[in-house]
């Protein structure tokens, strides 16, 4: 699933930033903070050093001399409080600009009750102005499938 999710976010991320350079990895074996390192984009953030999360794929923005993450998580059954509770934690820490987590199978029958009858979208706040993205990745489109976001109304 990392090959194909991390080509249509680099793609996404192109997209929604035309003016900056992109990059995109699969980070999943890493922690964060070494990943910045290696690649040198670790003088774009003073706090790099408390990156010590390992976030599945691993987006970086950058224009002229600023940068900014991006995250997506990935995971291959259904989506449950758990997996949305350490890409919560992870966004805390680092702030990214997108964290968006997806499955293929979509999201469990109590994240369903959560968000979709009880409607806690608060819970998804990792910033007063950013919140994460729950979607089901479409494998035959190889992206997300818009019908599936939570929250509803959220654009990608």
């Amino acid at each position: 699933m990392y090959p194909h999710v991390c080509r249509w976010f680099k793609n996404f991320l192109e997209g929604r930033f035309k003016d900056s350079s992109i990059n995109v990895d699969d980070t999943s074996k890493k922690v964060l903070s070494k990943w910045l390192v290696e690649k040198g984009y670790h003088k774009y953030f003073k706090d790099y050093q408390t990156y010590e999360i390992r976030v599945d794929i691993s987006g970086l923005i950058q224009k002229g001399e600023n940068a900014r993450l991006a995250f997506v998580e990935c995971k291959l059954s259904r989506i449950t409080l758990r997996d949305l509770s350490q890409l919560l934690g992870y966004s805390k820490v680092a702030i990214p600009s997108f964290s968006i987590i997806l499955s293929p199978k979509g999201i469990s029958r109590s994240m369903n009750l959560l968000f979709n009858i009880s409607r806690r979208n608060d819970i998804l706040y990792y910033s007063p102005d950013k919140h994460i993205i729950i979607g089901t990745w479409s494998e035959t489109r190889q992206e997300i499938d818009p019908s599936s976001i939570i929250p509803k109304g959220s654009r990608l």
